[in-house]
């Protein structure tokens, strides 16, 4: 069976590590200088390569010929440690997740290692354990025999424990660069005789969005449908990626206000097959490159375009002016949510499209030629922020009325930013976007305080609760948090069983007392 481009080109080494050069070096340089920690915190984003340092650390610490902190593969322990051994334990802590698991790793960590120094548990999406099971792992954790390392890898630090973060050192893996999984594709393409053209690779290579892991699994794809001969065509066809004419298609059109030519040109952009809300997402994305080229920045690597594509980018921008695009971001920004839940995303974005022309006056909107990004060196780059996050913009919106009740209260532990406003700004948001039954639970929310950059949003309502309490719900609270406050990096729902609403108390009551008692309405 022929295995996955990701499987085939996993590292073996810490030099095939790409992206991740601050954290290969302090790896390499303890294993080198043998001063080796317990407890490793590999965190990040998904397929940076979390998983495989961690197996590669846990044979070079173990390698009795190792080299610059590399594994040699070579040795009777790099061989033994290859093959489905003993020494080297990953545990998926997203099926394995119970007390009763971590009980059974206690135990087995008094057992000393066969075949190398150490013995290491990798524990894979770790913030996926139970609270028994992170109160079961505290004392091994803390405590570990002199020949175990633990190494925990998640994509999403914030849902660990202070007293687990407190007993790991800790790494933070990062997106890698698009320049960089280009290159990495390519060398990848000539191994295995794959043609390609260098537009194919970048494209592919963005579609990563940062993954290797994604990028490869994207790869894999394209390659098997042209047949090992990949072409940008047929690469944008696969990834379903809105291209460069149709987007400016679109915005010569809104330049034009000609309301006409706008639905034509969507309806033609979408006739290609094109996905709505990655449309929006490459609408938005083509924004921001005009609003940065406005503003003199020359540099591919922040605009993340290829070379090539400077002019078209450059040209469009000359049809408008600066604060016509800021506008334009921030509603195309703000919809790709909304796509998501919308019955008709279609009629959204296109009446996204016709609500641009409405910006002021479209004359004052519309620019004169402006040349100077002819002037612009890559070494003049304006690093100003271009993103709609600024919560001055909102210093005039009215408090709702969920906010007046005196029930309501608003703290925060670590600054002292005004949450309530920011909260406000966060159900006036949800009700324009009519997000019916998310607008309904939330007015049950009596408290909202923020503590370590994660806002914690309680509510007395059971029902309110369990609506709220789920991953796409809070998704959707975090990001509209974010318009507002960047700083917040998690939503957490907790229910107020002290204040219990009317209902829930009347509800319990009946389940104790079942038919016996009766309330009047």
């Amino acid at each position: 069976m022929n295995l996955a481009l990701y499987r085939e080109f996993r590292p073996k080494n810490f030099d095939e590590v790409i992206g991740q050069d601050f954290i290969v070096k302090t790896l390499k340089n303890q294993i080198k200088t043998n001063r080796l920690t317990h407890a490793y915190l590999f965190c990040g984003p998904r397929g940076t390569g979390k998983t495989s340092c961690a197996k590669i650390f846990a044979k070079a610490v173990n390698c009795t010929h190792s080299s610059d902190g590399n594994p040699c593969g070579m040795c009777a322990e790099c061989v033994a440690l290859s093959e489905p051994n003993t020494d080297i334990i990953e545990i998926d802590a997203a099926s394995n997740n119970r007390v009763e698991e971590i009980r059974d790793l206690r135990e087995k960590v008094n057992f000393p290692p066969l075949i190398g120094k150490y013995k290491v548990y990798i524990i894979d999406e770790v913030h996926m354990l139970t609270d028994s099971a992170f109160n079961a792992l505290l004392k091994t954790l803390e405590e570990p025999p002199e020949y175990v390392i633990f190494i925990l890898a998640t994509t999403e630090i914030h849902k660990l424990p202070a007293t687990i973060l407190s007993r790991c050192t800790r790494f933070d893996f990062k997106l890698v660069p698009t320049q960089l999984l280009s290159e990495h594709l390519k060398n990848i393409f000539d191994k295995r005789n794959i043609s390609y053209d260098e537009k194919s690779l970048y494209l592919i290579a963005k579609a990563g969005e940062g993954s290797v892991r994604d990028m490869l699994s994207i790869a894999d794809s394209v390659a098997s449908y042209c047949d090992y001969k990949i072409d940008y065509q047929s690469a944008e066809k696969v990834i379903g990626l809105s291209d460069r004419e149709s987007i400016k298609n679109i915005l010569l059109s809104i330049s034009k206000r000609d309301i006409n030519e706008i639905f034509k040109a969507i309806k033609n952009a979408l006739g290609m097959g094109k996905n709505i809300q990655i449309l929006c997402k490459e609408m938005a994305d083509f924004i921001k490159n005009l609003i940065m080229i406005k503003s003199g920045v020359t540099d591919y690597a922040i605009l993340d375009i290829m070379p090539g594509e400077f002019k078209q980018y450059a040209d469009i921008a000359n049809l408008f002016n600066i604060q016509y695009l800021k506008s334009a971001f921030s509603k195309f920004a703000e919809i790709e949510l909304d796509l998501k839940y919308s019955l008709n995303p279609e009629n959204l974005f296109e009446s996204a499209c016709l609500e641009m022309l409405d910006y002021n006056d479209i004359e004052k909107n519309v620019s004169k030629p402006d040349t100077t990004y002819k002037n612009a060196t890559a070494n003049n780059v304006d690093t100003k922020s271009t993103t709609n996050k600024n919560i001055e913009n909102f210093e005039k919106v009215e408090i709702p009325n969920e906010l007046k009740d005196k029930n309501f209260s608003v703290q925060n532990s670590t600054q002292n930013s005004n949450m309530n406003k920011i909260w406000g700004n966060v159900l006036r948001k949800v009700k324009e976007n009519n997000l019916f039954a998310l607008s309904n639970a939330l007015t049950t929310v009596n408290k909202v305080e923020e503590i370590a950059h994660k806002l914690i949003v309680h509510t007395n309502d059971s029902s309110s609760y369990e609506m709220i309490d789920n991953k796409e719900r809070i998704d959707v609270i975090l990001k509209l948090v974010k318009l507002f406050d960047d700083s917040i990096e998690a939503v957490e729902i907790e229910y107020d069983k002290e204040n219990a609403s009317t209902q829930d108390i009347k509800d319990n009551l009946k389940d104790v007392f079942k038919s016996k008692i009766k309330f009047k309405e």
